[in-house]
Protein backbone atom coordinates (compact mmCIF):
# COMPACT_ATOMS: atom_id res chain seq x y z
CA UNK A 1 0.00 0.00 0.00
CA UNK A 2 0.99 3.50 -0.97
CA UNK A 3 1.35 6.54 1.25
CA UNK A 4 0.62 9.89 0.52
CA UNK A 5 2.69 12.38 0.37
CA UNK A 6 2.61 14.29 4.20
CA UNK A 7 1.39 17.74 4.04
CA UNK A 8 3.89 20.73 5.33
CA UNK A 9 2.53 20.90 8.21
CA UNK A 10 2.22 17.02 9.18
CA UNK A 11 5.56 16.69 7.92
CA UNK A 12 6.81 19.71 10.41
CA UNK A 13 5.14 18.29 13.34
CA UNK A 14 6.60 15.53 12.65
CA UNK A 15 10.09 16.59 12.62
CA UNK A 16 9.55 18.96 15.41
CA UNK A 17 8.38 16.01 18.00
CA UNK A 18 11.28 13.85 16.64
CA UNK A 19 14.02 16.51 17.25
CA UNK A 20 12.58 18.09 20.60
CA UNK A 21 11.10 21.52 19.18
CA UNK A 22 8.49 22.66 20.91
CA UNK A 23 5.17 22.11 19.58
CA UNK A 24 3.83 25.42 19.72
CA UNK A 25 6.47 26.51 17.84
CA UNK A 26 5.71 24.05 14.85
CA UNK A 27 3.83 27.31 13.36
CA UNK A 28 6.78 29.86 13.38
CA UNK A 29 9.24 26.79 11.34
CA UNK A 30 6.09 26.62 8.79
CA UNK A 31 5.40 30.53 8.70
CA UNK A 32 9.12 30.54 7.75
CA UNK A 33 9.66 27.82 5.33
CA UNK A 34 6.46 28.86 3.31
CA UNK A 35 6.67 32.61 3.50
CA UNK A 36 10.67 33.85 4.26
CA UNK A 37 9.22 36.08 6.86
CA UNK A 38 9.46 34.83 10.45
CA UNK A 39 10.37 38.67 12.79
CA UNK A 40 10.15 37.86 16.12
CA UNK A 41 9.46 34.11 16.02
CA UNK A 42 10.77 31.25 18.55
CA UNK A 43 12.25 28.96 16.78
CA UNK A 44 14.56 27.59 19.74
CA UNK A 45 15.86 24.23 18.81
CA UNK A 46 14.28 24.37 15.39
CA UNK A 47 15.97 21.48 12.95
CA UNK A 48 16.99 24.14 9.68
CA UNK A 49 20.04 22.10 8.47
CA UNK A 50 20.47 22.41 4.68
CA UNK A 51 17.08 24.82 4.13
CA UNK A 52 17.41 27.72 1.60
CA UNK A 53 16.46 30.53 3.52
CA UNK A 54 18.19 33.06 1.46
CA UNK A 55 16.66 36.79 2.21
CA UNK A 56 14.52 35.48 4.88
CA UNK A 57 13.41 38.41 7.65
CA UNK A 58 14.48 36.60 10.60
CA UNK A 59 15.33 40.22 12.74
CA UNK A 60 14.56 39.50 16.44
CA UNK A 61 13.72 35.99 16.04
CA UNK A 62 15.02 33.44 18.64
CA UNK A 63 16.96 31.23 16.69
CA UNK A 64 19.15 29.67 20.19
CA UNK A 65 20.09 25.79 19.65
CA UNK A 66 18.87 25.90 16.53
CA UNK A 67 20.44 23.56 14.00
CA UNK A 68 21.64 25.61 10.65
CA UNK A 69 24.61 23.67 9.26
CA UNK A 70 24.49 23.97 5.68
CA UNK A 71 21.99 26.11 5.48
CA UNK A 72 21.82 29.14 3.07
CA UNK A 73 21.15 32.34 4.63
CA UNK A 74 22.50 34.86 2.23
CA UNK A 75 21.04 37.90 2.38
CA UNK A 76 19.34 37.20 5.41
CA UNK A 77 18.18 39.82 8.13
CA UNK A 78 19.07 38.68 11.57
CA UNK A 79 19.54 41.80 13.34
CA UNK A 80 19.17 41.41 16.93
CA UNK A 81 17.98 38.07 16.37
CA UNK A 82 19.58 35.33 18.99
CA UNK A 83 21.58 32.28 17.31
CA UNK A 84 23.28 31.54 20.75
CA UNK A 85 24.50 27.58 21.01
CA UNK A 86 23.20 27.88 17.31
CA UNK A 87 25.05 24.87 15.18
CA UNK A 88 25.84 26.46 11.72
CA UNK A 89 29.08 24.93 10.43
CA UNK A 90 29.16 25.19 6.56
CA UNK A 91 26.32 27.68 6.51
CA UNK A 92 26.58 30.21 3.81
CA UNK A 93 25.70 33.90 5.18
CA UNK A 94 27.05 35.71 2.22
CA UNK A 95 25.82 39.92 3.02
CA UNK A 96 23.64 38.89 6.09
CA UNK A 97 22.44 40.93 8.23
CA UNK A 98 23.45 40.31 11.38
CA UNK A 99 23.55 44.21 13.32
CA UNK A 100 23.51 43.50 17.50
CA UNK A 101 23.05 39.71 17.28
CA UNK A 102 23.41 37.33 19.85
CA UNK A 103 25.84 34.96 18.09
CA UNK A 104 27.39 33.92 21.66
CA UNK A 105 29.10 30.03 21.83
CA UNK A 106 27.65 29.57 17.99
CA UNK A 107 29.06 27.43 16.13
CA UNK A 108 29.99 28.93 12.61
CA UNK A 109 32.78 26.33 11.35
CA UNK A 110 33.69 26.88 7.83
CA UNK A 111 30.85 29.28 7.18
CA UNK A 112 30.60 31.66 4.73
CA UNK A 113 30.25 35.04 6.29
CA UNK A 114 31.94 37.37 3.34
CA UNK A 115 30.51 40.98 3.39
CA UNK A 116 28.22 40.39 6.22
CA UNK A 117 27.12 43.11 8.95
CA UNK A 118 27.94 42.11 12.57
CA UNK A 119 28.30 45.55 13.66
CA UNK A 120 27.77 45.10 17.56
CA UNK A 121 27.44 41.50 17.70
CA UNK A 122 28.24 39.45 20.72
CA UNK A 123 30.54 36.58 19.42
CA UNK A 124 31.84 35.71 22.87
CA UNK A 125 32.94 31.98 22.81
CA UNK A 126 32.03 31.55 19.11
CA UNK A 127 33.67 29.04 16.82
CA UNK A 128 35.09 30.65 13.77
CA UNK A 129 37.28 28.16 12.61
CA UNK A 130 37.96 28.68 8.99
CA UNK A 131 35.25 30.54 8.28
CA UNK A 132 35.17 33.12 5.57
CA UNK A 133 35.15 36.65 6.90
CA UNK A 134 35.74 38.36 3.59
CA UNK A 135 34.83 41.85 3.95
CA UNK A 136 32.85 41.07 7.15
CA UNK A 137 31.94 44.28 9.21
CA UNK A 138 32.97 43.44 13.00
CA UNK A 139 32.80 46.70 14.36
CA UNK A 140 32.68 47.10 17.63
CA UNK A 141 32.06 43.23 17.96
CA UNK A 142 32.49 41.14 20.89
CA UNK A 143 35.09 38.53 20.35
CA UNK A 144 36.19 37.65 23.75
CA UNK A 145 36.90 34.03 23.65
CA UNK A 146 36.33 33.46 20.29
CA UNK A 147 38.26 31.00 18.22
CA UNK A 148 38.79 32.52 14.49
CA UNK A 149 41.87 29.69 13.84
CA UNK A 150 42.32 29.79 10.01
CA UNK A 151 39.56 31.74 9.11
CA UNK A 152 40.36 32.43 5.60
CA UNK A 153 41.20 35.45 3.99
CA UNK A 154 40.82 39.39 5.41
CA UNK A 155 38.53 40.86 7.88
CA UNK A 156 37.49 44.76 6.57
CA UNK A 157 36.96 46.18 9.77
CA UNK A 158 37.50 45.32 13.34
CA UNK A 159 37.87 48.37 15.02
CA UNK A 160 36.74 48.69 18.90
CA UNK A 161 36.53 44.80 18.96
CA UNK A 162 37.21 43.34 21.90
CA UNK A 163 38.99 39.73 21.89
CA UNK A 164 39.96 39.51 25.14
CA UNK A 165 41.23 35.47 25.51
CA UNK A 166 40.13 35.14 21.96
CA UNK A 167 42.10 33.45 18.73
CA UNK A 168 43.45 35.08 15.80
CA UNK A 169 46.22 32.20 15.02
CA UNK A 170 46.66 31.72 11.26
CA UNK A 171 44.59 34.46 10.20
CA UNK A 172 44.88 36.09 7.29
CA UNK A 173 44.10 39.82 8.26
CA UNK A 174 46.32 41.88 6.55
CA UNK A 175 45.13 45.77 6.34
CA UNK A 176 42.37 45.35 8.91
CA UNK A 177 41.16 48.09 11.17
CA UNK A 178 42.01 47.01 14.96
CA UNK A 179 42.57 50.18 16.11
CA UNK A 180 41.60 50.53 20.05
CA UNK A 181 40.68 46.82 20.01
CA UNK A 182 40.80 45.15 22.94
CA UNK A 183 43.54 42.30 22.30
CA UNK A 184 44.27 41.41 25.82
CA UNK A 185 45.56 38.07 26.25
CA UNK A 186 44.75 37.34 22.35
CA UNK A 187 46.35 34.34 20.45
CA UNK A 188 47.63 35.83 17.32
CA UNK A 189 50.25 33.32 16.35
CA UNK A 190 50.91 33.33 13.02
CA UNK A 191 48.31 35.98 11.79
CA UNK A 192 49.15 38.00 8.99
CA UNK A 193 48.59 41.30 10.32
CA UNK A 194 50.54 43.44 6.95
CA UNK A 195 49.51 46.55 6.82
CA UNK A 196 46.92 46.84 9.55
CA UNK A 197 46.12 49.50 11.92
CA UNK A 198 46.77 48.67 15.24
CA UNK A 199 46.83 52.31 16.81
CA UNK A 200 45.43 52.43 20.39
CA UNK A 201 44.91 48.34 20.64
CA UNK A 202 45.98 46.52 23.99
CA UNK A 203 48.12 44.36 23.51
CA UNK A 204 48.72 43.31 26.83
CA UNK A 205 49.76 39.44 27.05
CA UNK A 206 48.78 38.79 23.76
CA UNK A 207 50.32 36.10 21.77
CA UNK A 208 52.72 37.96 18.84
CA UNK A 209 54.86 34.93 18.30
CA UNK A 210 55.63 34.67 14.27
CA UNK A 211 53.19 37.54 13.59
CA UNK A 212 53.78 39.33 10.70
CA UNK A 213 53.55 43.15 11.57
CA UNK A 214 55.23 44.69 8.16
CA UNK A 215 53.96 48.01 7.71
CA UNK A 216 51.55 48.04 10.47
CA UNK A 217 50.17 50.99 12.70
CA UNK A 218 51.49 49.61 16.16
CA UNK A 219 49.75 50.99 19.15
Amino acid sequence: MKFGILTTTGLLIAIGFASGVKAENVSHVKQLLETKNCTGCDLTGAQLSGMNLSGANLSGANLSGANLSGANLNEANLKQANLKQAKLPGASLIAAKMHGANLESADFTRANLSLAGLVIASLKNTNLTSANLVGANLESANLAGANLRNARQSVSNLANVSLRGGSLSGIDVQGVNLRDANLTGANLTGANLNGSDLTGANLKDANMANVDLKNAALP
